[in-house]
């Protein structure tokens, strides 16, 4: 009789606590599943489109806002599926939305992504993101309360892309008809509510009264952005929805079921669903063979804070049966789960396999990893992933045969159809059993449009739609961290590739410049007549390395012309050559986002150099070198920006020029005899690794050597006589010292 009442008093707090959080927190979405699941996978219901919302790895955080775990999901402008997720119906009060962003791109036209939501189609509070006009990287957040887009207010505040922001979307439901009010919160201080960034102007529009439910969308490709959300909280209070209101409660805990049942171990779950407003210092698993055992007994300590965990036992005796509960601390106290039991096997059992993530996801392959965490007490017979395009698959199927017993492992699937979602499953066997571990989806990339050479490529509708598959073999030329742009050419022309969906880019491969990449596969975006590439997928290892791109040699006159480089030369490594920079005087130096003039015989002077690369080590705070000295060739990408064409230089050897920058210390330099018959003394600092270039007049490298000795001889003997300029260059930091020598 005693053990009934303590089952029931026990289950009484924990249905009240549930109660009184839910009366508050209406939805906390900390996206804690694994990576590549779909939202449709665990809860969230798709209402319009295809190509679902999926989760990726990380977590976005913003000061003042409760820490989100688990991981995050994306919202990509590739694909179209709206997610929605039901909550207890609203008809009076406040309804508070908090979420964090990070955008990636935006459009200029702007849509929006996020919503409350009234099934079967009536939304609310829609939130819009637009890219600025005039600056690519800078955007701003809207907000409309009907369905007329055009109606939509905007924020006059413009945010950065590829940076983390905190929003929270207010619904105010009012006593009368077509009155309810829909405010923008933007990166607000969270202590309390204050004035809103920004209202919708059309509270003429139906009221949604009463409404249950918050909606993520994915809009068309043309206008839509690409973002990672996460730490989605739903509250009927600001301070809830920000997940702080300055008094700090004891956890809210739930105690989950156990997996992985073995004769000496199993795995529990347990759930932080609240922290309290204080920090989370402790959560795990207590266990032991008496009713509601507690931390004083034997725990296991899962590290995190709020959200899901499993926490794993061991040591345990087969045929026994153990308590367990969830246990969760904060500065307020400690909270349990309620009390659930589980009893071991009393011998071997089938293997424990978990499904792992999918990767290098194309056309026809796909990764999928498993991994076998228990044999079961039975030694495993085989192991693999089985996958089909239905729920659950099994080895009466597709499956692949992957050695090796326990421990993790992957298989490649080969074989597969473009633009189809498949199943997949991990598997084991021992002499007990089979098991299975959790189903997974993932969707194979629409076949591309073949096109043979950049110069097909560059030939097809930019639509931002159709998918393109570059087959023939481009070198890279350029890459920088900004937007992972890449710059790739083969014998038919060039392109930018723009990879910043996700912010960490699609294509992962680490390509230097010189390899070749084969097989590339993505959408075509016109941005202002830069043609830019949006990558898909990961190409995969270099195809080959070491390709030497010769520059195409190009006028200044040519570079006024917009459609002769729009023909030939548009994101193409070229070469101006016999070329001057006539602000330069020695103190002048390179700077991001600069523009410099550029004069060339028979050409107008005008700023023909921009330094866009913000990666290159001449303009780069630390390393900015001065404008170099009289005439000499300059190479670098032809840049279309800003309504015309520049050259921008990749790195400090891309200026050739025989006078050059003067940034060694000459004090510690001599060349001697000067003038000479043929062979000149050079003095060298102490410890430094130089490399010595001698010019012609015209430009041309007549010698060159590398040394770190103190005295380096230069033997110019075979050179007819005349002038030359010799140049000192520091390996290591790349300064220089130039001066003319005679050869008698």
């Amino acid at each position: 009789m005693k053990k009934t009442f303590t089952f029931f008093t026990s289950l009484i707090v924990v249905i009240l606590m549930s109660f009184t959080a839910n009366a508050q927190v209406l939805l906390n979405e900390q996206f804690d599943y694994p990576v590549g699941d779909s939202l449709t996978a665990h809860g969230w219901l798709a209402h319009s489109g295809t190509g679902p919302i999926s989760i990726v790895s990380g977590n976005l955080s913003y000061t003042g806002y409760c820490t989100p775990v688990g991981q995050s999901a994306l919202i990509s402008n590739t694909s179209g599926q709206d997610n929605n997720y039901a909550f207890a119906a609203q008809t009076t009060g406040s309804i508070y939305a908090a979420l964090l962003i990070n955008v990636t791109s935006a459009t200029v036209t702007g849509d929006y992504f996020f919503h409350f939501f009234k099934a079967p189609t009536t939304y609310v509070g829609r939130v819009f993101i637009k890219r600025d006009a005039t600056d690519a990287t800078k955007y701003t957040l809207g907000v409309l309360k009907g369905s007329v887009v055009t109606s939509a207010v905007y924020s006059t505040t413009l945010l950065t892309m590829g940076t983390t922001h905190l929003i929270i979307l207010k619904y105010t439901i009012n006593a009368s008809t077509a009155d309810d009010v829909v405010d923008l919160f933007v990166d607000p201080a969270t202590a309390s509510e204050g004035t809103p960034t920004v209202t919708a102007s059309d509270v003429a529009s139906t009221d949604l009264s009463p409404f249950a439910g918050i909606a993520l969308r994915q809009g068309s490709a043309s206008v839509a952005s690409a973002l990672i959300v996460d730490g989605l909280r739903i509250a009927n209070t600001w301070a809830e929805a920000i997940g702080y209101n300055g008094v700090v409660t004891p956890p809210v805990v739930s105690t989950g079921t156990t997996t992985s049942i073995t004769s000496n171990s199993a795995t529990c779950i347990g759930n932080v669903t609240l922290d309290g407003g204080g920090a989370i210092s402790a959560r795990g698993i207590c266990y032991g063979a008496a009713v509601n055992p507690d931390t004083t007994g034997t725990k296991v300590v899962v590290s995190g804070t709020t959200g899901s965990f499993n926490g794993d036992i061991s040591g345990l005796t087969a045929g026994n049966t153990y308590h367990y509960r969830a246990y969760a601390v904060n500065s307020a106290g400690i909270s349990y789960g309620a009390d659930s039991t589980f009893i071991t096997a009393t011998g071997a059992v089938a293997p424990i396999v978990t499904t792992g993530a999918v990767t290098a996801i194309n056309t026809t392959v796909a990764t999928v990893a498993g991994n076998v965490t228990n044999d079961g007490g039975s030694a495993v017979l085989a192991r693999g992933i089985c996958w089909s395009t239905t729920i659950n698959p099994d080895t009466s199927a597709l499956h692949s045969i992957a050695t090796g017993t326990t421990g993790a492992f992957s298989s490649n699937l080969t074989g597969l159809t473009a633009s189809t979602l498949y199943h997949a499953r991990a598997y084991a066997r021992n002499a007990i059993g089979l098991s299975y571990g959790a189903d997974v989806t993932f969707t194979t990339l629409v076949a591309g449009v073949p096109c043979a050479n950049i110069a097909a490529l560059r030939a097809q509708p930019a639509d931002n739609t159709t998918i393109y598959e570059l087959t023939g073999e481009a070198y890279l030329t350029y890459k920088q961290a900004y937007k992972n742009e890449k710059f790739i050419q083969d014998a038919t022309g060039a392109i930018m590739i723009y990879d910043a969906i996700p912010a960490t880019g699609t294509i992962t491969t680490l390509y230097n410049i010189g390899d070749g990449i084969t097989g590339l596969k993505g959408k075509l975006q016109n941005y202002y007549s830069q043609l830019e590439f949006i990558p898909i997928a990961d190409p995969g290892a270099a195809t080959s390395t070491g390709h030497i791109t010769a520059p195409t040699v190009v006028t200044a006159l040519n570079m006024y012309d917009s459609t002769y480089m729009h023909t030939n030369n548009q994101s193409k490594l070229i070469k101006l050559v016999n070329v001057s920079f006539p602000e330069a005087n020695g103190t002048l130096k390179f700077a991001t986002s600069k523009k410099f003039l550029m004069a060339q015989t028979g050409a107008a002077t005008d700023s023909l150099f921009y330094c866009n690369f913000y990666d290159a080590d001449y303009n780069v705070t630390a390393t900015a070198i001065p404008l170099p000295s009289g005439s000499g060739d300059v190479t670098g990408i032809a840049i279309w920006t800003k309504g015309r064409y520049y050259i921008t230089a990749r790195d400090k050897f891309d200026f050739a020029f025989p006078l050059g920058v003067n940034n060694l210390d000459a004090n510690k330099i001599e060349v001697y005899p000067n003038p000479s018959e043929g062979i000149f003394n050079v003095t060298l600092p102490q410890g430094t690794l130089a490399e010595i270039n001698v010019y012609s007049m015209t430009g041309e490298v007549v010698y060159r050597k590398t040394s770190n000795e103190s005295i380096v001889k230069v033997d110019l003997s075979d050179q007819s006589n005349g002038i030359f300029v010799l140049q000192v260059r520091d390996v290591k930091n790349g300064n220089s010292y130039n001066v003319k020598i005679t050869k008698k």
